[in-house]
Parts: structure tokens; sequence; C-alpha cells
């Protein structure tokens, strides 16, 4: 079937948003459905392939309707009327969307209001002042399946908005579908290969990665902490933008730890199989960059899934949200947020015991094939058009 995906997006970027809405597109075209995607782009994009380039997709039945704009406020309102624009005009009946699937709250808002659409919306925070009410009325239509990425942000929304809502579904974040894990051999293999430029391997017993955002609260400083205490480990940490790589570049003055810089969404997976431990020390307050929002208590990181996709034992913070998935000792080694020592520990813990290593990686990776590929999320999702009124 058509349907329409309405994102609040710029495409393409390093966003984890951006890299969310089109591992869904995808998904949901390999499920058999056109997806007609409408976002926002900085340029007008005239070449198809810079997408499928840049996030290493397969988009040959993704529509792209991308709104050039050059300023950030009201990004999600101009995608949203360009949306309504094409349903009103677009005159062929093969566009025809039998579903709307929406990141835009306005989006969501209007097509199931105005335009009686059946919607599936998706929300990954709490809304705010004139949006709050926008919300409130979409959790309560009939018109509007929610969707939400955790046990704790379904329970923050309703409680936010003063009712138990029944149309809230948890559906956690995910990633793209990979084969078996590599083994040690292809592993130190394929970092001969790609590191050893930079690095020189033979000094380093362990590499220790880290993938994602510089920001606030996402455990850097745990990290220097870390590479600190443990000189015979290689700590590379991939990710974050221009102006916050140079910095922790000019400022880092331990040897055994390298900032790396960002690499494109379609090369993450291959960087993360190099790593012989993986790192996720998110602290009690994460920021995802935008001033005074505070995403520890009810995120679903794509960063998890992408771990668990990898086979490789993950040490993780112990937050009550990230157990949702994690199981300490089972698919993960859960520790405190901020203690070195303990990170430490764990470290050690994982690096003298091979078995404990293996059973982390294999359990964590048979969770992800299981239950957190994007395609199984988008068929699960999907399952909610038969619940419409």
């Amino acid at each position: 079937m058509n349907i329409y995906y309405i994102s609040p997006s710029v495409i393409p970027s390093r966003s984890a948003n951006s890299i969310h809405v089109i591992s869904m597109c995808e998904a949901l075209n390999q499920l058999g459905h056109r997806v007609f995607l409408f976002a926002s782009s900085e340029g007008l994009i005239k070449n198809k392939r810079l997408i499928s380039d840049f996030y290493g997709i397969k988009s040959d039945n993704i529509t792209l309707h991308l709104n050039p704009t050059k300023f950030k406020k009201g990004i999600e309102l101009s995608i949203a009327i360009y949306a309504f624009y094409k349903f009103i005009f677009d005159k062929s009946k093969n566009n025809v969307p039998k579903i709307i699937f929406s990141r835009n709250l306005y989006a969501a808002v209007v097509f199931g209001f105005l335009f009686k659409k059946n919607v599936i919306y998706e929300t990954h925070s709490p809304e705010y002042g004139f949006r709050k009410r926008l919300q409130k009325w979409a959790l309560n239509s009939s018109k509007i399946q929610t969707v939400v990425i955790s046990k704790a942000l379904k329970e923050i929304i309703c409680k936010f908005h003063n009712h138990r809502i029944n149309n809230v579904h948890i559906f956690h974040d995910a990633s793209r579908e990979y084969e078996l894990p590599l083994s040690e051999i292809k592993r130190a293999k394929q970092r001969n290969q790609k590191l050893s430029h930079n690095i020189n391997l033979k000094e380093y017993d362990k590499f220790i990665g880290y993938f994602g955002h510089l920001y606030a609260g996402r455990g850097i400083e745990v990290i220097l902490g870390l590479a600190l205490k443990n000189s015979k480990y290689a700590f590379l940490v991939y990710g974050g933008n221009d102006k916050e790589i140079n910095q922790y570049r000019n400022d880092n003055k331990i040897n055994n730890l390298f900032f790396l810089g960002h690499i494109p969404p379609n090369d993450v997976h291959s960087a993360m199989s190099m790593m012989d431990i993986l790192l996720m020390p998110y602290q009690n307050s994460v920021s995802v960059g935008i001033s005074g929002i505070d995403t520890s208590r009810w995120m679903s990181p794509m960063k998890m899934f992408e771990y668990m996709s990898c086979g490789i034992p993950i040490i993780s913070s112990d937050l009550p949200v990230l157990k949702e998935v994690l199981r300490d000792g089972f698919n993960s080694l859960l520790v405190k947020p901020n203690d070195i020592n303990d990170w430490s520990d764990a470290l050690q813990r994982i690096s003298y015991s091979p078995d404990l290593s293996a059973k982390l990686g294999e359990n964590a990776y048979r969770d992800y094939k299981e239950k957190y590929t994007w395609k199984i999320r988008a068929k699960s999702i999907l399952e909610l058009h038969n619940d419409f009124k």
C-alpha cells in the first residue's frame, strides 16, 4: 500500500532522527509498501543517489518530497503544509496514501482531524505550550494510534496529560538487518585494514569503542577516565560535530584515546564490528543538543540496538529505561553511570573471561535478531492499522 511518511527531519543529516526515519522508510519498502517521504533539506537535492549513498539504504521505492529551507524555526510546520498540498492537489490515484505515518505533530493532527485519515503518530517526547494541546488531542483521537519508544515514555506522557491512554503503543528503536557477527579473526583482519594508518595496533591488547554524539551526558568524561586507568587498551571515539571533534582532539593528552570523528551511517556497523568491547556511558542527565531537553528517563537509543547487532559485548550505564532492553550479565554488563572504578572492573571482567565475552555478545545479537530490527518494528507498527475504528 501507499504510505505517507511525514518527518520533522532534515535529510540528509547526521541527526539520529533522520537515521531513524530513513531506516523506517527502508523497512516499509522491504515489507512491500511504497513510501512517500516528506522532510526538509538544506538545499535542493536532485540526485536520489545522495540519500542512498549517505545512509546506505535501498531507496528505489521511496519517493522523496524534500522541502528546502534555510531556517530551523518552523521547519516542522512547513513540512506539514507541503504534505497537505501534495495530498490535496496530487490527482494521481496511484499516489493516494492508505495510511499516514507521522513523526510530525502538525501533520498527524490535521490529517486525522480534517482529512479523517488513519494516522500512526510517533512521538519521542512530551510536548509543551500550544503543542501540548495538540498532542493531547492526538492521543485521544480514534483516527490516530500513537507510538512511543519506551515503556517509561508511555508512563511519562500518560501522567503528563493526566489521562490513562489506551491507544499508546510501545515500540523500541531498532537496527538494520545484518548477518552473523564477525569472528575474532575477521575482526582483527578488518581492523588491520582500516585502522593501521591511524593507530599502532600492536601496542594495544583490546579496542574499546564509543559511537555517538559528544553532547553533555553522553559519558565522554567516563571514557577519558577509563583510558587513563587502562593504558593497554585503545579507546576509539566516533561521532560528534566538527567543532566538538576539533576541541577534543586539541585538548586530548591521552596517548591511548583517539577521537576519530564522524563517519557516515553506511559505515558505522563495519566500524563497530572492529571493536572488542562497546561502551554506552549515558549519565543521569542526557542532552540531545537542544537546551533544556533531557531524555535520560525515556530514551531508546538506536546506538544500543546497533551495538547489539554486532554481537560484541556491551558495557552500559545502569539506567532504568535501558533495562527495558538490557539485562545485566545476560546481554550486557550494567554499571554505575559515573563510577570509573565500576566501569574499569567491567572492562577487566570481559577482557579476562572469553566465555563471558562470547555469552554477552551472542545473547545481545539473538535479542536484536528476534526483536529489534527495523523490519520487525515496521511490521508490528503497521498491524495497528487494524485497530482503527
